[in-house]
């Protein structure tokens, strides 16, 4: 008698989780579903753009360093993958077929301030401690935008998938500077957050002209922004752990991409013998380029969850 029982209740536990799976499984998604959800492309993490500091470093040297915004070069910054990360939306139009839409984003807004010493005060008193401050602002930023379809195959919760995007993209950016200390005809050379360098190097790419004997920034566009469109594609797999709760893994390529950036420039201030007063002077850094990829070689690999109601 007692194995009958046991054999009974396997049988009603296993009907239920049966009846439950059916049931669950009818409704992951049905049509007319909406979906949201966050991606995660792992390939990204290596070839982001530099738009923020790295952790536990020093603001001064994502400015200054070897490597830092003075030091990057002033060509065009190839787009062709995914966003590290991208909030994404989706419509589940037909039985198969899904409408999607995703964003990502990554950058920065910094202001650093350090203090000078104050060459007035100085001039007047050479034991003198007064400070003033110098302010260098970057704003530097890269966005993803994403619109398109995915094709939705597969038995119960396991679901193949497949699509693909018409995107857009663009990347860059700019940098700004106050000083503490005014250029005048008695201090052509002032103390400052890039130092009293001479033209040509690190830190005061001046490259001279207009009597100006040593300049210094007021706006960096050597970041310029770079404008992209493309055609990407991904084929991978969703799995629904949970009703309406999803996990997705697919491999993404931009088969082809076409980029445009847009004129670059620095303008500098400085003191003109010529004109016997402060000037601006504007070294163009680029007249723009454009380039077009092709082929596979761009791949990503995308991690999502996703939920729908």
């Amino acid at each position: 008698m007692k194995r009958i029982m046991l054999v009974l209740g396997a049988l009603v536990v296993s009907t239920g989780v049966l009846m439950a799976e059916k049931e669950w499984t009818n409704k992951v998604p049905e049509v007319g579903s909406v979906g949201i959800g966050i991606t995660f492309n792992i390939a990204s993490l290596a070839t982001q753009m530099p738009s923020q500091p790295n952790p536990n470093t020093h603001l001064g040297d994502f400015y200054f360093g070897a490597n830092g915004l003075f030091a990057t070069p002033a060509s065009m910054y190839i787009l062709s993958q995914d966003p590290v990360a991208s909030f994404r939306v989706k419509w589940r139009m037909a039985e198969h077929w899904t409408l999607r839409g995703s964003i990502g984003f990554n950058g920065s807004h910094l202001d650093y301030s350090e203090y000078v010493r104050d060459d007035l005060a100085y001039a007047l008193d050479n034991n003198s401690e007064n400070k003033v401050v110098d302010h260098l602002k970057a704003d530097i930023n890269s966005t993803n935008f994403a619109i398109g379809a995915e094709y939705t195959a597969g038995p119960r919760n396991l679901k193949f998938v497949a699509g693909v995007n018409l995107l857009y993209a663009f990347a860059g950016g700019k940098m700004e500077f106050t000083y503490g200390n005014a250029i005048t005809s008695a201090n052509q050379v002032p103390t400052t957050v890039i130092g009293a360098a001479p033209a040509g190097t690190q830190y005061n790419d001046f490259p001279g002209g207009m009597g100006i004997a040593w300049g210094r920034p007021t706006e960096r566009k050597n970041a310029g922004f770079t404008h992209g469109i493309g055609i990407q594609a991904d084929m991978g797999i969703e799995w629904f752990f949970v009703q309406n709760l999803s996990l997705g893994a697919v491999a993404t390529f931009t088969p082809i991409m076409f980029m445009k950036q847009s004129q670059t420039y620095t303008t500098y201030e400085g003191f003109s013998a010529k004109t016997g007063q402060v000037e601006q002077y504007n070294k163009l850094v680029s007249p723009g380029s454009w380039a077009c990829l092709y082929g596979i070689r761009n791949l990503g690999l995308q991690l999502s969850l996703n939920y729908y109601f």
